[in-house]
């Protein structure tokens, strides 16, 4: 079947005649699957301490079935060690019940001093694991609600990361506590939750602590990676609303990170790389690292996409677009935003649809079509005016796009824009306007208008004159 480059039965029935036949070819190909399964989960494995520690379990299980207890002993012992070693707290509890079994079957001569001494250590007490694990049912829903929407929350939203809060918080001596896995739930919910809720720098100390902690604990990485991603996908998101654009810079440049081997873990770090580092790199006007980014996403994307999530593959998109627009890339700005419109059909991020939507229309309004500025503008107000949720700078900034358009006067234009401006100004305490212009830098690009000057270079003027007067 492997040589075939298109499955064709009769010649596999032809070939292997009379040993297959119609009557057991179906059962032949469900055997030949469930073997090749088999195989492909062993291969997969056979670097994995929860393999390694299963195979252990079920071959005491055969001692201890066939009398072998002085094996059976032996193995678990060092099952057990491997176990602890490695948090793996459901396999202990998995070996416990073998312990209890043998003890039931045993030769009454046999000394259990030594093995019993060992069944009763313990990494966390019974209490402490039963917390654990609320911990980290806690951190599943957490995530769920992180993945619904980052800012812009409905009330409803807000009283149910309250309540998880208040019950993280009731936790007793988390950061103290010998287990790494109890450490890590905890941080993360709470680093979490407070991101949630706006409290970026009690959010921040958090999330470092756990960045510590896992570089003491990088043996996690290959078998437990998927949570370390998420750690540097909030310290992304964290540490550039922060400010802290060195730290996360070092970050993603750590030489752990080199420990990250599977293939899907491997794009789902890469990407989120280049949302950090594109982000910073915009931040600080070093356009021409944005470009070589750019470049090797564009290459690159095509091949992580099925290995990506619908919230990854969105938010790669956008700020794909978002690049592509600052570079003056029109074409290919308006292509990867609206392919991230593609991604938000899952009911997920809310608020990046109303930051895509508004992007969309600049995209349009700088591509100085007007049959394509029309059709934009209606799909942008159809959108926002079927919306239930209103925002001030939302209006201003649509209203401002559609009047300028067609406006022939730069004089008019730039009275427009400047009218804008001061009303972004007024409302600047407003946390959704905050957070949707960290996305997007919306004041500066009609700053840059006013000034009559690209946004480029808007930002690089801005950033150089910072630099002034911290110097």
């Amino acid at each position: 079947m492997v040589s075939q480059k298109v499955y064709d039965e009769d010649a596999i029935l032809k070939k292997f005649h009379p040993l297959l036949n119609k009557k057991n070819i179906a059962f032949q190909k469900h055997y030949l699957h469930r073997e090749v399964c088999k195989a492909i989960v062993e291969y997969d494995n056979r670097d994995s301490s929860s393999q390694e520690i299963f195979h252990q379990i079920l071959l005491i299980r055969i001692y201890r079935k066939k009398g072998l207890l002085d094996e059976a002993h032996a193995l678990w012992k060092k099952a057990v060690l491997k176990a602890r070693q490695t948090e793996s707290f459901a396999f202990i509890n998995l070996l416990k019940t073998e312990f209890e079994k043998m003890i039931l079957f045993s030769n009454v001569h046999t000394s259990y001093d030594e093995l019993h001494s060992i069944f009763k250590e313990h990494i966390i007490s019974y209490d402490e694991y039963a917390e654990m694990i609320t911990l980290r049912d806690i951190y599943a829903e957490t995530l769920l609600l992180k993945r619904k929407a980052h800012f812009d929350l409905d009330e409803d939203h807000k009283a149910a990361i309250s309540v998880l809060l208040h019950r993280i918080n009731k936790t007793k001596a988390p950061v103290h506590n010998p287990s790494f896995w109890f450490r890590h739930y905890y941080r993360m919910n709470k680093a979490t939750l407070l991101y949630l809720l706006n409290d970026i720098p009690g959010s921040w100390v958090l999330l470092r602590e756990t960045f510590d902690d896992w570089k003491l604990h990088s043996q996690y990485l290959q078998t437990h990676g998927e949570y370390y991603i998420e750690l540097m996908y909030m310290i992304n998101y964290v540490g550039i609303l922060r400010g802290s654009y060195n730290y996360v810079v070092d970050a993603f440049h750590d030489k752990r990170n080199d420990q990250i081997l599977d293939p899907s873990q491997r794009a789902n770090f890469e990407v989120i790389k280049f949302l950090a580092l594109n982000k910073i790199y915009n931040k600080t006007a070093r356009y021409d690292e944005v470009e070589k980014l750019v470049q090797f996403m564009k290459v690159k994307y095509r091949q992580w996409e099925l290995l990506l999530n619908s919230d990854l593959n969105r938010t790669a998109n956008l700020s794909l677009g978002i690049a592509c627009f600052v570079l003056e890339q029109y074409d290919d700005a308006l292509y990867f935003t609206k392919r991230a419109i593609t991604y938000f059909k899952d009911g997920t991020r809310e608020e990046q649809v109303a930051v895509a939507n508004i992007l969309l229309l600049l995209i349009t309004y700088n591509l100085n079509n007007a049959k394509l500025f029309d059709s934009q503008y209606k799909a942008t107000y159809t959108y926002f005016y079927n919306r239930q949720k209103k925002h001030p700078f939302e209006t201003s900034l649509v209203q401002c796009l559609h009047r300028t358009f067609y406006m022939k006067e730069n004089k008019e234009k730039t009275a427009a824009y400047q009218k804008t401006l001061k009303l972004l100004e007024e409302n600047k305490d407003d946390n959704v306007q905050q957070m949707a212009f960290s996305i997007f830098n919306y004041p500066g690009w009609l700053s840059s208008k006013v000034q009559r000057i690209s946004y480029r270079d808007y930002v690089a003027r801005k950033v150089k004159a910072e630099a002034k007067v911290l110097v």
